[in-house]
């Protein structure tokens, strides 16, 4: 089997999309959703502060109150102040992780990788995913992470023994100032770890994307003959499409009043009749053998043909077919037709 050293094409990796196959970090998500939520927590802290007192001071307000009476509206109060607390949070998650998705594979909606297949539940291809390349580096990851939170979680806490120690002492007012300066540093160096680790896996899993849709010299040559068509046939198609041009142009010209040569390089049929009131009009255009082949015609066809080397090449560069020549050029064509129109005078 040929080596694969060449880099997907276009074809290959639209067809890898449409399977659901794209290069993807849910680490990039993690660390998304986790700037996002200490973003909005540092915003929202003096509300939060404010209702995580009056979730601890709840239950104190019913103290004195039979306990059957009163621990349905406890609970309920207790779920409202959790709900109220985590809503903002619950909103940023969803809007964050869609918008993550979205920045890195955009909109794409499959349904290849649910499709129920025998292969799936194929217990040696689960055990040869399970020991994958893939997997190995997932695995490293998260036991990496772990590893530098534990480490961060021990450094942040040692160094802030002495204020937790004072805990005790600070009463329900003071124990959320006391852990804010903990919390924030330990929020933002977990943060900048998850950035770091999600910028690294992001680029590793385009470069696996990239090494997993890598292509064979045979696999490249045989998609071009997919998608262009055997060379073969593709000339044929080639040529018949040039024949059929050259007749519909040879048709134009048996139509044209005139014929202006520049001699044998450029011919440009003209169709002009007084009676009609309109501007002379280009019904055909060729070079070389086209050329060639539109006086072959004018001639069998007893259309004149005057050779007019500066019309002939200005209309050429200037007009396309089926336009009316341009004002510009209108005082030599009418030196053409004045000559067409003794021809014909002479030939009656």
């Amino acid at each position: 089997m040929s080596e694969k050293t060449e880099q997907p094409t276009p074809k290959k990796l639209r067809d890898a999309r449409q399977k659901g196959q794209v290069a993807k970090s849910q680490d990039v998500n993690s660390a998304a959703l986790t700037v996002a939520c200490f973003v909005t927590i540092s915003i929202l802290w003096p509300p939060y502060v404010e209702e995580c007192k009056a979730l601890l001071t709840l239950p104190t307000a019913f103290y004195t109150q039979p306990f059957r009476e009163v621990v349905d509206e406890v609970l309920y109060g207790i779920v409202f102040k959790i709900l109220l607390l985590s809503a903002p949070l619950l909103a940023v998650v969803m809007v964050v992780g869609i918008a993550a998705n979205f920045v890195q594979i955009g909109f794409l909606l499959v349904l290849e990788p649910i499709k129920p297949e025998l292969k799936k539940i194929n217990p040696l291809d689960k055990a040869k995913q399970m020991f994958s390349m893939k997997n190995l580096v997932e695995f490293g990851k998260s036991a990496l992470k772990v590893i530098i939170i534990a480490v961060l979680i021990f450094c942040v806490t040692r160094d802030a023994l002495d204020p937790l120690t004072r805990i005790p002492y600070a009463g329900k007012e003071g124990v959320l100032q006391s852990l804010k300066p903990m919390l924030s540093t330990l929020a933002v160096n977990i943060t900048l770890v998850y950035v770091a680790i999600a910028a690294a896996d992001y680029f590793f899993q385009k470069f696996q994307h990239i090494k997993q849709l890598k292509m064979s010299k045979d696999e490249v040559k045989r998609e071009f003959k997919e998608s262009e068509g055997n060379p073969e046939i593709k000339g044929k198609r080639k040529q018949l499409h040039q024949e059929m041009v050259m007749n519909d142009t040879m048709e134009r010209t048996r139509k044209a009043s005139v014929v202006v040569t520049n001699p044998t390089h450029l011919a440009i049929a003209i169709y002009y009749r007084e009676e009609d009131n309109q501007m002379p009009k280009v019904l055909a255009k060729g070079e070389d053998y086209v050329a060639r082949r539109m006086v072959e015609v004018a001639k069998q066809e007893g259309i004149p043909i005057m050779q007019h080397i500066p019309l002939a090449r200005a209309i050429y560069e200037k007009v396309d077919m089926d336009r009316f020549v341009p004002a510009d050029l209108i005082e030599p064509m009418a030196e053409v037709l004045r000559w067409v129109k003794e021809f014909h005078e002479q030939q009656h």
